[in-house]
């Protein structure tokens, strides 16, 4: 093993061999001289050019620049007079220091000497950065570099503070999955099975549901003056615990058997779940606080109302459900034009025939939503199977995506995207009006047909015709109001300022007939001729619709 002492030497001789050849020029009593050094013999010879150009830099004249060639190559370290000054007495090199208006970063600008006068040395640039006070994060490699090349009247960053180590906010761990999402996997076809789900967890009694991080403080920083520099304290977080919880030793536990639920306020609660096998008149509408499974079908006109979500196993029809977590219908909804679902979160179906959906959420649909109403304040997706939607109104806050949008027969289908969450309940109270009016004639005037045909047969007697007179007036009357009521909802559906972010993604074909919103009087309307690929539509930065297309 070599001696210290041997390896010691070795660095020395390898650090000499790659040094630089050095010049200086410098002002004696108005002369110029040179002095030019050789480099180790795996450095650098000083550059002719780089002589030249600090003789010019420094206004030395009636040099000779074969002189100044013949001393490069001598390069024996000895000062030889190359011109003189008459501009002056010389001065050093200096530098201007300027620190941030945080005091995290320092810069330095150089500035070269005159007429002769000295260049900066590492020992004068550390001494002037300590006088201002700099004594954290000074870069030592920039500085370096610096005296060895200087760059002159540029700005550089020679200190950089400490920032303060952020602590961790305390946060809530949870053991159950907290978003209670179905699990919405695709086949190899692109379609999803809607009957094998993962929608409803379960845990049992005193089973842990989660517990609290504390949070942690961080460390200090300091600026490039060595001022401190304190992190932000660390938020603390505080559960909500809601129905058929405990807390025990800062951790909550489910007191029964049941569904794990976060909710959107940060409720942490454990829902009863009540198993139907159908609902008809054996079991009468349903009003359950928590989750309500059906294995079988509902009957029309039947109501389920919870603060849980709604699982239905078969297809559902002129039925009407509403509930605060998700509704789930593993086959169809055929609304008839009466049925309707009211989710605050989610709706997922594999089909829709004139019925109304309106979701806090979003709305999932696996096949097709045919001359139906649906309204999300965030999405609405038909994108897993023929993910086709026809007819109807289509509301969403932030987007709407399908495989296909309208149909071949030029079905009048309306869309409104980027509508603001308030205005979606105005509309939904809007079209719920609609729908009231729209029920009521149409009652009227199949009261009328029944009256007129019944005349037809035999003379009507006076109380009859008087009742017809009556339902004629309130047929015109109806008629009226719903066809104002008509105006006032499409007005108030062309005029929000919408969401710029927000978008319209048709995957496959758009179909004539098609009308889409994007507020304040901007209105898309599908060409003549159905559009093949996939299109995007999006208001641009200059407010006008955008469209872009991608052909298959």
């Amino acid at each position: 093993m070599p001696s210290p002492d041997s390896y010691t030497d070795k660095i020395l001789q390898e650090l000499e061999a790659n040094e630089n050849g050095f010049f200086q020029i410098e002002n004696k009593v108005g002369k110029a001289y040179l002095r030019v050094t050789k480099g180790g013999a795996k450095g650098k010879r000083v550059d002719l050019k780089d002589v030249i150009s600090r003789i010019k830099l420094f206004g030395v004249e009636d040099y000779d620049t074969e002189q100044i060639k013949k001393l490069i190559l001598l390069a024996d370290g000895r000062e030889t007079e190359i011109g003189h000054w008459s501009k002056g007495q010389p001065e050093d090199s200096y530098i201007d220091i300027h620190i941030s208006e945080d005091s995290m970063s320092a810069k330095l600008i150089l500035y070269p000497p005159k007429h002769g006068g000295e260049l900066m040395t590492e020992h004068k640039l550390r001494e002037t950065i300590a006088s201002q006070g700099i004594s954290v994060g000074i870069i030592d490699s920039v500085l370096q570099s610096l005296i060895r090349e200087p760059i002159f009247h540029s700005p550089i960053e020679f200190a950089k503070g400490l920032p303060p180590v952020l602590g961790r906010d305390g946060e809530i761990k949870l053991y159950f999955r907290s978003e209670n999402k179905p699990n919405l996997e695709e086949d190899e076809h692109g379609r999803i099975d809607y009957k094998n789900i993962a929608m409803i967890q379960s845990v049992k009694e005193n089973t842990l549901l989660a517990e609290i991080i504390p949070p942690k403080q961080g460390s200090p920083g300091r600026t490039v003056k060595s001022e401190s520099l304190e992190p932000p304290h660390p938020k603390s977080v505080s559960w909500i615990i809601g129905n058929n919880v405990e807390e025990k030793d800062g951790k909550l536990f489910s007191k029964i058997a049941g569904r794990p639920v976060l909710d959107k306020s940060g409720e942490i609660r454990v829902d009863e779940v009540i198993n139907l096998e159908a609902v008809d008149y054996s079991t009468g509408n349903v009003d359950f606080p928590g989750t309500i499974i059906v294995e079988q079908k509902i009957g029309d006109g039947f109501s389920l109302n919870t603060n849980g979500s709604i699982i239905v196993n078969q297809s559902v029809g002129k039925a009407f459900l509403k509930a605060k977590g998700d509704i789930v219908i593993s086959g169809g909804f055929m609304g008839r034009g009466e049925g309707f679902l009211e989710s605050d979160s989610n709706v997922y179906v594999k089909f829709v025939e004139q019925g109304k959906i309106s979701a806090g959420g979003s709305i999932f649909i696996e096949e097709a939503s045919m001359h139906s109403e649906l309204s999300a304040k965030d999405m609405i997706q038909a994108s897993g199977g023929r993910g086709e939607l026809i007819g109807g109104t289509i509301i969403a806050a932030n987007s709407i995506v399908c495989q296909k949008l309208g149909a071949v027969v030029e079905t009048k289908t309306k869309l409104a995207i980027g509508t603001p969450p308030e205005l979606l309940e105005e509309l939904n109270r809007m079209k719920l009006e609609i729908n009231e009016k729209g029920s009521t004639l149409k009652k009227v005037q199949l009261t009328i047909q029944k009256l007129v045909e019944q005349s037809q047969k035999k003379e009507l007697k006076e109380d009859e015709k008087d009742m017809l007179l009556k339902l004629k007036e309130a047929n015109e009357k109806y008629s009226t109001l719903l066809e104002t009521l008509q105006k006032q909802f499409d007005t108030a559906l062309g005029s929000f300022e919408p969401n710029k972010a927000a978008y319209v993604e048709i995957q496959r074909e758009m179909f004539p007939g098609v009308e889409i919103s994007f507020g304040v009087g901007k209105i898309y309307r599908s060409p003549f001729n159905s559009m093949i690929g996939k299109t995007s539509l999006q208001l641009g930065q200059d407010g006008s619709i955008q469209t872009e297309r991608m052909q298959r």
